[in-house]
C-alpha cells in the first residue's frame, strides 16, 4: 500500500536526524596515456615528488595564508622549479611541521583557521570542509563537492577524521579539473611524509584536556641504498566534550583510535620513485553531541544513551614518477580504499533506533605525462575511478512507525584532461586546459513502511500500514566538457598576477535516502557553474613582505542542494545561484625572528532563484558559509630551541546547517602554542579556543544543535632517536 497516507510527525521525526553518506567504492581502474617533450612547469610530479601532483600552469600554491604557518611549493612543483609566489590559485598550504606543533589533528580545526574555509560536523571524527560556501551537503548528498586526495588517491572526506604523519596539507578554492578528480568548490590535497635515506625515530606523547592522550611512534628504515621504509604507529584516547547530566558520565562522546601508516620508496636504475603506502585508522566512540542550544552551550546532554560513532578506513596507494632524458615526465597512481562507518544516534534522541552500517570501497588510478619544448609546456592525464556505496538507514520506532532503507550505489568516473602552455613574451604566459569527463551511476534500491495512521481523522493513529517498494538498476549518465584557461604576468621576481576562466562541475546522482520510489529512482541534475578568479602577489626583494590578494566569482546554475520534501530529505537543484568575494593576505618579517600574518576572506554566497517546500531563499546566504573571516598571526623563534606561536581567527555570522533557521554569533579562535627543543628531546604547549568561545557546527529541524570544540590546552613531549 504505497499510497497510504500516514502520521507526517512520524515521516518528519524519520528526516529530522542527519543524514550520513560515505562514497561506496569498489572497482578498478587502468590508464593509458601517450605523448612526448619536456616541461618544467606542467602538472605531473617530478621524479622525486608525489602523485598527487599540482596542475600544469601551477594550479596549486598559496594565495591565502594561514597565520603562523609555514608555506611551501606545491607537491608536483619543485620548488626550484615554481615556488607558490608564482602559482596562480588561491590556496593555503600547512606543512607536517606546524600541524604538529598546533595540535591541528582534523580537517576541521584546519577549516576553521583559514579564509573563506569552514566546518560543520555532526560528531567530532567526521568533519566536514566547506569552501566559499560549497561542500556543506558532503553527509547528505551523494554528490562530493569538496572532494580529498590521499597521496593522490580519492578518499571520501569524513573518513579522514586524525590527521596523522602528513607531510603537508593543501587547501584549493575554486573549480580544479587538473586533477585526478574533479572539484567543483575547491580540493583538500594531503601528502604523506616520505621514508628518510638514514635511520632514525621518533616518539611523542600528548595530554590535554578532557582526558585527552595521544602517542605516536615514527621511524624511518633504509633497506638499501635505493630503497627505504616509513613506519608510523599511534594510539588517542578522549572523553569527548560532552557531561551528560542524565547517566552522570562526561566520557558519552568520547573516543578510542588506532592509526598506522606505512610507505615504502624505491628508486630505480631509471631514476624512477615507487612508492607503495598504507594508511589506516579505527575509532570507537560515543555519539552524544545533540542537546537543545540551553545544554549544548554548556557542553551537556541529557540523553539516556550513548549511542554509536564507530569509523574506520584503509587507503592502499601505489606510484611511479619519472623524468626521462629529453625532459619528458611521467607520473602514475594507483589506489583502493574501504571505509566502515557505523553511525547509530541515542535512542533517547528521537524515541527510535536510528542510525545505519555502511561499508565504502573504491579503486581509482591516474596517469599523467608532461613536458616542455622551447616557450610550449603541455601536460595530459587520463584518470578511472569505480565506487560502490551500500547505504542502509533505520528509523525504528516499534509498532509506531518504521523506515527501512537499503541503497546500492554503483559508480564510474572517466576522464581525460590536460593543459597546453606558451609563454608569449618574457613576462606574460597563456594557458589553456580541458577536462572530458563521462560519469556513470546505477541503483538498486528498497523501502520498507510500516506502522499506524490516523484513519478515521480523531488525531490518534489506529490502523496499520506497511508497504514495500523497490527500484532496480537505475541509472543516470552524463559527459561534461570543463574547459579552463589561464593568462600569467611576472615582470620580476616581486610581482605575479593572474586571470582564470573555469567551467566547474558536479556529477548527477540519486537520493539513495528517499523513501519513495519515485523519488528515489528520479536522479538530481548535473551542477555546473562559469568561473573567474583574479590574482596579484607582490613581495619586497629581501622577501621580508608580502602581499596577495585573489578576487573570484560563480555563477552557478542548478547548484545541488539537500532539503527536506515531503517528509523525505532530498537532493534537489535550484536553478540559478552564486558564490562571489576576495581572499586577502600578508606576511611581514620585521626581523629574522618574528614574523607576523593576516588574512582576510569575503565571501557573498547566495540563491538567485530557489524555492523548496514552499519557502523562496533566493537572496538568502548559504547556510554555514559566514560572509568575513578574519586572521591574524605571529611566530617568533628567537633562537634554534624556541618556536612559539599565536593565532587569532574571527568567524563572522552565519545560520547553521541544514536547518538555516539556527545560527551562530560571530565567535573569535585564539590559539598559541610554545615548543623547546633540545638536543634529541622537544617539549611544548598549546591551547586552542583559548577565549573558551562558544558557537555551534550543525543544527537539526527540531532546534537541537551541535556544540563546537570548547577550550583545550595540553603538553606535548617528544623524543628523536
Amino acid at each position: 500500500m504505497a499510497d497510504v497516507q500516514f502520521s507526517q510527525d512520524f515521516r518528519a521525526l524519520r528526516h529530522r536526524v542527519p543524514l550520513r553518506r560515505v562514497p561506496l567504492c569498489l572497482a578498478c581502474a587502468g590508464l593509458v596515456c601517450a605523448a612526448a617533450a619536456s616541461s618544467a612547469r606542467a602538472q605531473a610530479a617530478p621524479a622525486d615528488a608525489s602523485p598527487a601532483a599540482a596542475p600544469a600552469g601551477g594550479a596549486s600554491g598559496t594565495d591565502a595564508v594561514l597565520p603562523a604557518v609555514s608555506v611551501r611549493a606545491a607537491r608536483g612543483v619543485s620548488a626550484g622549479e615554481r615556488a607558490h609566489f608564482t602559482l596562480p590559485a588561491s590556496v593555503s598550504t600547512i606543512d607536517g611541521d606546524t600541524l604538529e606543533a598546533s595540535h591541528l589533528d582534523t580537517l576541521g580545526q584546519i577549516a576553521e583557521r583559514l579564509p573563506n574555509v569552514y566546518m560543520t560536523s555532526y560528531t567530532q571524527t567526521t568533519p566536514i570542509m566547506t569552501i566559499r560556501g560549497l561542500g556543506v551537503d558532503a553527509d547528505e548528498s551523494d554528490s562530493t563537492s569538496i572532494p580529498v586526495l590521499v597521496d593522490g588517491v580519492p578518499l571520501f572526506g569524513l573518513a579522514v577524521g586524525q590527521l596523522f604523519d602528513l607531510d603537508q596539507v593543501q587547501v584549493l578554492r575554486g573549480p580544479q579539473s587538473l586533477y585526478a578528480q574533479n572539484a567543483f568548490g575547491g580540493l583538500v590535497n594531503m601528502r604523506s611524509r616520505d621514508p628518510g635515506n638514514t635511520l632514525a625515530g621518533s616518539v611523542t606523547l600528548d595530554y590535554a584536556s578532557y582526558s585527552r592522550v595521544r602517542g605516536t611512534v615514527s621511524g624511518d628504515v633504509p633497506l638499501t641504498d635505493r630503497t627505504a621504509l616509513r613506519i608510523a604507529v599511534g594510539a588517542e584516547h578522549g572523553d569527548g566534550y560532552t557531561e551528560n547530566t542524565s547517566l552522570n558520565r562526561d566520557n558519552t562522546a568520547g573516543w578510542n583510535s588506532t592509526f598506522a601508516h606505512l610507505k615504502l620508496l624505491h628508486r630505480d636504475d631509471a631514476g624512477g620513485v615507487w612508492r607503495f603506502g598504507l594508511f589506516s585508522t579505527r575509532s570507537r566512540g560515543g555519539n552524544d553531541y545533540f542537546a537543545s542550544p540551553d545544554l549544548a552551550g554548556r557542553h551537556q546532554s541529557n540523553a539516556t544513551d550513548t549511542g554509536t560513532n564507530d569509523v574506520e578506513y584503509t587507503l592502499l596507494s601505489a606510484s611511479y614518477d619519472r623524468a626521462f632524458g629529453n625532459g619528458t615526465k611521467l607520473a602514475v597512481t594507483l589506489g583502493a580504499s574501504r571505509m566502515q562507518w557505523d553511525y547509530w544516534l541515542p535512542t533517547s534522541l528521537f524515541g527510535a533506533r536510528n542510525g545505519y552500517d555502511m561499508v565504502t570501497r573504491q579503486l581509482s588510478g591516474d596517469v599523467k605525462l608532461s613536458g616542455k619544448q622551447g616557450r610550449l609546456d603541455w601536460m595530459i592525464g587520463l584518470s578511472d575511478q569505480l565506487t560502490r556505496r551500500d547505504a542502509p538507514y533505520l528509523f525504528d520506532m516499534g509498532a509506531a512507525y518504521l523506515s527501512s532503507t537499503a541503497a546500492t550505489l554503483r559508480g564510474n568516473s572517466v576522464a581525460t584532461y590536460g593543459e597546453v602552455g606558451w609563454r608569449i613574451a618574457p613576462a606574460w604566459r597563456i594557458a589553456a586546459g580541458m577536462r572530458v569527463q563521462y560519469d556513470r551511476q546505477t541503483l538498486d534500491w528498497r523501502s520498507t513502511q510500516g506502522g499506524m495512521f490516523d484513519a478515521d481523522g480523531d488525531g490518534m493513529p489506529d490502523t496499520p500500514f506497511n508497504s514495500v517498494s523497490t527500484v532496480d538498476g537505475a541509472s543516470v549518465n552524463h559527459v561534461a566538457a570543463l574547459p579552463r584557461l589561464t593568462l600569467e604576468f611576472e615582470p620580476n621576481a616581486q610581482h605575479y598576477g593572474w586571470i582564470t576562466l573555469a567551467r566547474g562541475y558536479l556529477s548527477p546522482g540519486f537520493n539513495t535516502y528517499a523513501i519513495s520510489a519515485d523519488m528515489a529512482g528520479q536522479p538530481y541534475g548535473a551542477a555546473n557553474s562559469n568561473y573567474i578568479e583574479l590574482g596579484y602577489r607582490l613581495r619586497g626583494a629581501d622577501d621580508t613582505w608580502e602581499l596577495g590578494a585573489t578576487l573570484f566569482d560563480a555563477y552557478m546554475h542548478d547548484q545541488q542542494i539537500t532539503s527536506s520534501l515531503n517528509g523525505q530529505t532530498v537532493t534537489s537543484n535550484a536553478p540559478r545561484s552564486h558564490t562571489r568575494g576576495a581572499e586577502l593576505s600578508g606576511r611581514w618579517r620585521p626581523v629574522r625572528q618574528f614574523e607576523f600574518n593576516a588574512f582576510v576572506g569575503l565571501v557573498d554566497a547566495k540563491y538567485d532563484d530557489y524555492t523548496a517546500g514552499g519557502v523562496d531563499y533566493s537572496g538568502r546566504q548559504f547556510a554555514s558559509t559566514p560572509r568575513q573571516s578574519f586572521g591574524l598571526g605571529m611566530t617568533w623563534r628567537p633562537d634554534g630551541h624556541w618556536d612559539l606561536g599565536v593565532n587569532v581567527v574571527r568567524q563572522g555570522a552565519t545560520n547553521l546547517a541544514p536547518t538555516s533557521t539556527i545560527g551562530n554569533d560571530p565567535y573569535v579562535l585564539v590559539d598559541a602554542h610554545a615548543t623547546y627543543r633540545v638536543r634529541r628531546y622537544t617539549i611544548g604547549v598549546y591551547g586552542q579556543n583559548l577565549a573558551n568561545a562558544h558557537y555551534y557546527t550543525r543544527a537539526l529541524s527540531n532546534g537541537i544543535v551541535v556544540a563546537g570544540n570548547p577550550r583545550v590546552v595540553g603538553v606535548r613531549v617528544g623524543m628523536d632517536f
